[in-house]
């Protein structure tokens, strides 16, 4: 089984019904929904395709809602546009231009504090933009280094102090629409700080919001803030695209392993996006550099890579999502499995007992958790089987299936007796195939069952005997 999870941007390339089902069929375990792009509409039938073709195929499959956020994009622009070096441009406030010299931007509110020590760049810092001058928010800037631009192409202005809530109007409508749809996950982007995840969650939560939360990290100050961050999410994504022109590029890779390693600590889900295999955009095969990027960043324990421009715009998404799956089962034949992490709590420290066993006996590890923490406890000490996941709460399935190792199974209803609680889950799992008649297993639960917080209980089934009782 492959442990490493997929998560697979969905865009024109693969929004219709027919894509989607291929891209479940050939082992997609999320699927991104990008909010900075598409309508409400368009999303809604993504989403109905996407559970149409997990319930057709036996599949959790996630879908997670990616929030616009304040990151900044050009406004519309007439076509592409290049940009050459020297080329004198000019950055004025506005939502559309037809000179091709003049670059609308629809946040006048930042061009305003915009100074002759800030560098502007564009399309993941491929563009380069020296301020000039700044004439009341209109910013006259020379081409440092050119290239095509077109319209609502990204923008980052490091070291500018950009004063905004972290979520926008836009994201607040969103995150009501992904209330009625149901969706898994909801990423916030362009979050700096412990404030920022706790205004997001409050607002989530006054719109009747469970979804977890992964929080998206694009910003130098969120690095510096990712231990706070990590205490009150439960997910982060290493977005390296924008990271990478907000910080040295060359600090990105140690970045990345750091906050994979405490994300893992703290049984965090963590995703590695951007340029995974950028090359498939255009190529049916990848370079060679791209193989060994997935390979490092499933080396490095991340729970899940991101599949973006090589899935939603690209000429060649199913390919790409496999190379992806055939990448990871290579990587994860060398793969650290049992990672010794401390333990803080009675949770940590059932979860590190089961996999010790799992290690010691050879049984396959089972988890029945009523919110999901039990099951990211059990992951974070990475055993080397798979990890068979089992809910009180249906909502909970999909959620499950971006964490590394585990498998959603099915449900079971909430039972004090335990015996009859063993009972349920023995027959769930064997009706799914998951388990056999000569199998040993390892299971956690609570004894409380339906209570979040409770796991307590360990035990471990020689399926012959269990059975022949």
């Amino acid at each position: 089984m492959r442990k490493t999870k997929i998560i697979v941007t969905i865009g024109p390339s693969t929004d219709s019904p027919e894509v989607i089902d291929q891209l479940v069929e050939s082992g997609m375990d999320c699927a991104r929904l990008n909010f900075s792009h598409g309508t409400f509409e368009s999303h809604a039938k993504i989403i109905k395709s996407v559970r149409e073709a997990s319930q057709k195929h036996n599949r959790p499959v996630a879908v997670l809602q990616d929030l616009g956020g304040i990151k900044m994009r050009l406004g519309t622009i007439q076509g592409q546009v290049q940009l050459n070096h020297g080329d004198k441009v000019s950055v004025i406030p506005g939502d559309v231009s037809d000179d091709p010299m003049v670059i609308p931007f629809p946040q006048p509110e930042i061009l305003k504090n915009l100074t002759k020590d800030n560098l502007i760049y564009i399309s993941d810092g491929t563009i380069c933009l020296e301020i000039l001058s700044n004439d009341n928010g209109v910013v006259n800037c020379r081409v440092r280094n050119g290239g095509m631009i077109s319209s609502y192409k990204g923008l980052n202005l490091p070291g500018a102090k950009i004063d905004l809530p972290v979520l926008t109007e836009a994201d607040k409508e969103a995150i009501k629409f992904g209330v009625e749809q149901g969706v898994d996950w909801v990423a916030v982007s362009f979050v700096r700080s412990l404030e920022d995840v706790r205004y997001a969650r409050a607002y989530m939560d006054e719109v009747g919001s469970n979804a977890p939360m992964m929080a998206k990290l694009e910003r130098s100050e969120a690095v510096e803030n990712v231990s706070e961050i990590l205490s009150e999410v439960d997910g982060v994504m290493v977005a390296r695209g924008d990271l990478g022109v907000e910080i040295d590029m060359v600090d990105v890779p140690v970045i990345q392993k750091n906050i994979v390693a405490s994300a893992k600590q703290a049984a965090k889900v963590s995703v590695i996006a951007t340029q995974m295999l950028r090359s498939m955009v255009v190529s049916p095969t990848p370079t060679r550099a791209e193989v060994s990027d997935i390979s490092n960043a499933v080396l490095d324990g991340c729970d899940a890579i991101l599949l973006s421009d090589e899935t939603a715009v690209g000429q060649f998404p199913v390919e790409a999502l496999t190379v992806a799956a055939r990448t990871i089962l290579k990587a994860e034949e060398i793969y650290p499995y049992y990672q010794d992490l401390s333990e803080d709590n009675r949770t940590q420290a059932i979860a590190s007992g089961a996999a010790q066993l799992v290690r010691s006996l050879g049984a396959k590890p089972v988890v029945v958790t009523n919110s999901g923490a039990s099951a990211r406890e059990v992951s974070r000490f990475r055993p080397d089987s798979e990890i068979a996941v089992l809910t009180h709460d249906k909502e909970i399935l999909n959620r499950l299936a971006i964490l590394w190792g585990c498998t959603a199974i099915g449900v079971v209803p909430v039972e004090r007796d335990s015996s009859k609680l063993v009972g349920g889950i023995v027959e769930t799992l064997i009706n799914s195939g998951t388990i056999k008649d000569q199998d040993l297993i390892t299971i956690v639960y609570g004894l409380m069952t339906g209570i979040t917080g409770t796991t307590n209980a360990i035990q471990v089934l020689d399926m012959k005997e269990y059975l022949s009782n």
